[in-house]
């Protein structure tokens, strides 16, 4: 006996809205949507803001204070970290110190899982079966020892820090500490300053946490505030997307790129209901792309114009306010 297995109206619906969109793509030449998600995103899809990026370097390499990169979730904090990451290693500090850079990335830790992560990204060697304590122990002492030994400071940047643990949080709060009283006893050639740098990153929120409740850490940490997108470097969000998607990425130009089918006005429409924020830059874009490819299943034309941008930014904002 022969049984039929018919599609789901709903399996149907998925996989008719997958080839529309699918055929808008292969209209304007992408292998791919151009406004799909990414944890850590290719860097030519990075925008960057150069002063400020500046102004996170010149505090790192002055030595004066821990940074915490604020804004909400979404505006780029991670992006610019990854950035200033980047550029560290080409540099020295006042002293001529080199810089060894670690990144935290996870978010959610515990106590020991803060320490291995921290260890790890610094290469420094520990035993699995140790406790937390021996682990930043170890850490403390290995960079102490770059710092005497191979003129190296360390910038360590822990991202979403106020995920983790309070007790893990703690532990960034002795690194924080060093040198210590008995390490500059033992060895009088460290100088009374800082020998590593923790660049952090959260929300308003988080910061206000902190204030609150690590009033050690956060009197000295200076607060950076991640500035919005404007308009032209919200085009060039889009821009490098549909470079990307094209594969044209490495030829992209900052003086001469399109961000054809979207028009002008309405990427600073979508700007304007993002409030320059890349995540919702995203997302607004892609809700655009799938009006703009229903269109284009039946009439042919595959643009995003303003008409579009400004309807799916208005169903943006219902949504935001039925959310809240």
């Amino acid at each position: 006996m022969t049984i039929a297995i018919h599609e789901s109206a709903l399996i149907r619906h998925f996989n008719t809205r997958k080839e529309v969109l699918r055929a808008w793509e292969e209209r304007i030449g992408a292998r791919f949507s151009p406004f799909r998600g990414y944890k850590m995103p290719d860097s030519r899809l990075y925008v960057e803001h150069p002063d400020f990026l500046d102004s996170i370097v010149d505090l790192i390499i002055t030595n004066e204070r821990h940074i915490f990169l604020r804004g909400p979730v979404g505006s780029g904090k991670s992006t610019l970290m990854l950035l200033a990451l980047r550029d560290l290693p080409t540099l020295a500090d006042r002293r001529g110190n080199k810089f060894v850079t670690g990144y935290v990335g996870m978010t959610g830790l515990y106590e020991k899982q803060m320490s291995a992560a921290i260890a790890d990204s610094l290469r420094v060697k520990y035993r699995r079966s140790w406790e937390s304590s021996q682990i930043v122990e170890s850490i403390a002492q290995e960079c102490v020892r770059r710092y005497r030994e191979e003129k190296s400071r360390t910038a360590l940047f822990v991202e979403d820090v106020a995920d983790n643990q309070e007790a893990a949080f703690h532990k960034l709060r002795y690194l924080a500490d060093l040198p210590t009283q008995e390490m500059k006893a033992d060895h009088p050639e460290v100088l009374d300053e800082p020998i590593i740098t923790l660049i952090m990153s959260g929300t308003a929120v988080y910061w206000n946490a902190m204030l609150s409740f690590l009033p050690q850490i956060a009197d000295r940490t200076e607060p950076l505030d991640v500035p919005a997108l404007d308009d032209e470097k919200a085009k060039e969000f889009i821009g490098r997307r549909i470079a990307y998607a094209k594969g044209q990425i490495d030829t992209f130009d900052l003086d001469d790129y399109g961000v054809y089918p979207f028009a002008d006005d309405a990427v600073v429409v979508i700007n304007t209901a993002a409030k320059g924020n890349p995540r919702d830059i995203r997302m607004l874009s892609r809700g655009c792309q799938q009006v703009a490819a229903e269109n284009f299943r039946q009439n042919g034309n595959p643009e995003v114009n303003r008409k579009i941008a400004e309807l799916v930014s208005d169903a943006y904002a219902t949504i935001l306010r039925e959310v809240r």
